[in-house]
């Protein structure tokens, strides 16, 4: 570990491989987990505003589509919820990608868990939401810049790690 190189700071990792269905079943679970406690917090965020907890699903939706266009609410649920799932299955796709390139990534989740939200959230709320409506500006008080950065880190990174490193571990008790 660290003292095998003199107190360094490296630490010793083995690459992460995952067979087919470990991948599929990393994907598939980090996915249904990171979205449901992502939308989640989403909707006890929207509560606390005095929101409706569909409010969330809707403005989702409106990513992608002019909620006036929708008809039935239910479909623009749907919509939203697919869009987010959608979303979501993309950062668990490049957590998992990273973690079979570089054997950090799943050796010290706790730091991998930290470093990708960090990144999610950054992405997130400087980059996409200002994409797709320029006329919200992300807020930049200290709270408006670290609750995101905190649900990205606890809400969608974490599930994702622990879903990765436990993929990864069955894999290894598998071939072992």
């Amino acid at each position: 570990m660290a003292t095998a190189y003199g107190g360094s700071w490296y630490v010793s990792a083995k690459p992460t491989s995952y067979s087919v269905i470990g991948f599929i079943l990393a994907l598939i679970g980090g996915t249904l987990f990171a979205g449901m406690a992502d939308l989640l917090g989403q909707v006890a965020i929207a509560h606390l505003a005095g929101a409706a907890p569909e409010s969330v699903l809707r403005s989702i939706a409106a990513a992608v589509i002019d909620p006036a266009s929708v008809a039935d609410d239910q479909q623009l649920l749907i919509i939203g919820g697919a869009v987010h799932f959608a979303i979501i299955l993309v950062m668990v796709l490049v957590y998992l990608i990273a973690a079979a390139r570089f054997p950090l990534v799943n050796s010290t989740p706790e730091i991998s868990t930290f470093g990708y939200g960090l990144i999610l959230g950054f992405v997130m709320i400087w980059i996409v939401l200002p994409l797709r409506w320029p006329d919200r500006v992300p807020g930049t008080t200290p709270v408006d810049i670290v609750a995101p950065l905190l649900r990205h880190i606890f809400l969608v990174a974490l599930p994702i790690a622990i879903t990765a490193k436990l993929a990864a571990r069955r894999d290894e008790r598998s071939v072992g």
